[in-house]
């Protein structure tokens, strides 16, 4: 197919903007509240990277930028202060885990109209489209931003397989850059506004470590501005997002409720996700997504995927700015520049995480210990019950391989690119991803899972195909120590051109 993506900054380090013990820096303060909004710092073409708004005072540290520039600026609010205090104590939380949590975990949990409850008696709609297609009574002419079809669906799998109208993007000559992020929502806690990292390193976890004040405790805020700076200087087109977008389990509400029901009950939308992300770089880009395994919910299957992909349609929501797009667990579409095309498929391959419910409790979706807390059904949709969920997510995997086969061989773009959750190694079907390869000439596969960055070319069963891994998004604690100067590869985002 065609030429290798360039990777510029596929490692992108959070030492550009650090903050220190436990402390929260400008850009996420006036995401909190009792701040006007913000002009980001970021990135001056003519003069480097300088301020365009002022530095909190004493309390609020940032790292030197790679220029000089800085001046600071009046104090916090009371408001400002008491959310860093919470961004202390629950660092102090991770240093001993058997304290009491600051504020327990976050959004108090939401039951939307329409949602099943156990013991409804509900006919599965699942719907498993085994070849790409296009609503008929859709405009399928080439537009500026990518569309889904004007109405929300009745069910969360309805528009499965479909492919979207084609993007074009003639406006201006290259080079065009697209950011790629995994694994980025963190913890909102309930005192209102703090969001703090998941904490994997538990004994119980095979990353057990240090943590690191500093950068552990506000690593989703440090990718955040590092993104909002380098946007500044690149103007991504768009964001591919791996998935795992609310830790720990997801958006918090209970799955099964019509899309057309989509609101920010919880304020994850708003706080970890709408004023996380912005700056002149990332204001109206779109976010192009697919669900992780804790967008079901980690180990049950009973959390709000299906507002996750409702969310597209969410305009009518007041904090929504419109980014959001993922309007099925797997679709497809293409973008075409002056002088080359390259086309997404987007997967769910969560499959990878779905046991039968008397397994693995602890990482597995399908969990009967789990499951029953909520209510253990998603109506309509599916899963129906724990006992389904294995087969549900069964049908899904075999129903997109023999789409994406079917898709790859009509497809006419120069590149073509998957984005998934689970890399695409072992056992989570490097095989399969294999045959594609050799078969097709995938040119870039983007993932998430892994808690940190990598990129891999010309090695390996799926070679020469890229696989580029960007679970560092800051959402959970990385799996390796980060650096403290950021001289690593745990947290961060990555940058195509």
């Amino acid at each position: 197919s065609g030429a290798p993506i360039a990777l510029i900054a596929a490692l992108i380090a959070t030492s550009v903007f650090r903050c220190v013990e436990g402390t929260l820096f400008w850009d996420l303060v006036c995401a909190i509240k009792d701040c006007k909004a913000r002009p980001p710092l970021g990135w001056v073409p003519e003069t480097g990277f300088a301020p365009a708004a002022p530095l909190p005072t004493p309390g609020f540290v940032v790292a030197p930028l790679p220029t000089p520039g800085f001046s600071q600026g009046p104090g916090p609010s009371d408001a400002v202060i008491e959310a860093a205090n919470a961004a202390a104590a629950a660092v102090a939380w991770h240093n001993n885990p058997k304290a009491t949590p600051p504020s327990g975990p976050s959004p108090s949990f939401v039951t939307l109209p329409g949602t099943p409850q156990e013991g409804d008696v509900i006919r599965e709609h699942e719907v498993l489209k085994v070849q790409p297609w296009e609503p008929a009574d859709e405009d399928t002419g080439c537009t500026k931003r990518f569309q889904a079809p004007a109405d929300a669906p009745n069910h969360a799998t309805d528009l499965n397989g479909i492919r979207i109208p084609d993007v074009c993007l003639m406006d201006k000559l290259g080079p065009h850059h697209v950011f790629a992020i995994g694994d980025w929502g963190g913890v909102l806690l309930k005192n209102g506004g703090v969001v703090v990292p998941a904490d994997d390193r538990s004994t119980t976890f095979k990353n057990h470590r240090t943590f690191v004040s500093g950068v552990d405790d506000c690593a989703q805020q440090n990718v955040a501005q590092a993104m909002a700076g380098r946007a500044l200087a690149s103007q991504p087109d768009y964001v591919l997002n791996v998935g795992d977008n609310f830790y720990w389990g997801g958006y918090a509400t209970k799955c099964g409720a019509p899309p057309y029901q989509t609101n920010d009950a919880s304020g994850q939308w708003k706080t970890v996700y709408e004023e996380m992300y912005r700056g002149p770089g990332l204001d109206g880009k779109q976010w192009l997504g697919v669900l992780g395994n804790h967008d079901y919910g980690g180990w049950m299957f009973t959390m709000g995927w299906d507002q996750a992909i409702s969310y597209t349609w969410s305009t009518n929501l007041p904090t929504s700015t419109g980014r959001w797009f993922t309007p099925a667990q797997y679709y497809s579409g293409k973008v075409r520049y002056p002088d080359f095309a390259v086309e997404y498929f987007f997967l769910d391959n969560n499959m990878f995480d779905a046991f039968h419910p008397d397994e693995q409790p602890s990482n597995n979706i399908c969990s009967s210990a789990h499951n029953l807390e909520y209510g253990a059904t998603c109506g309509a949709t599916g899963p129906t019950s724990p006992e389904d969920c294995f087969a549900w997510f069964a049908r899904l995997w075999e129903a997109e391989k023999t789409w994406l086969d079917d898709s790859l061989d009509r497809s006419t773009a120069d590149w073509q690119v998957i984005v998934v959750h689970f890399p695409p190694e072992g056992s989570w079907g490097e095989v399969f991803f294999a045959r594609l390869a050799q078969t097709y000439g995938i040119d870039l596969i983007v993932a998430g899972h892994r808690h940190r960055q990598s990129f891999r070319y010309d090695d390996g069963p799926l070679g020469p195909t890229g696989v580029l891994v960007t679970g560092g998004g800051g959402g959970i604690t990385s799996e390796g120590v980060p650096d403290s100067a950021g001289n690593d590869d745990e947290y961060g985002f990555a940058g195509l051109t």
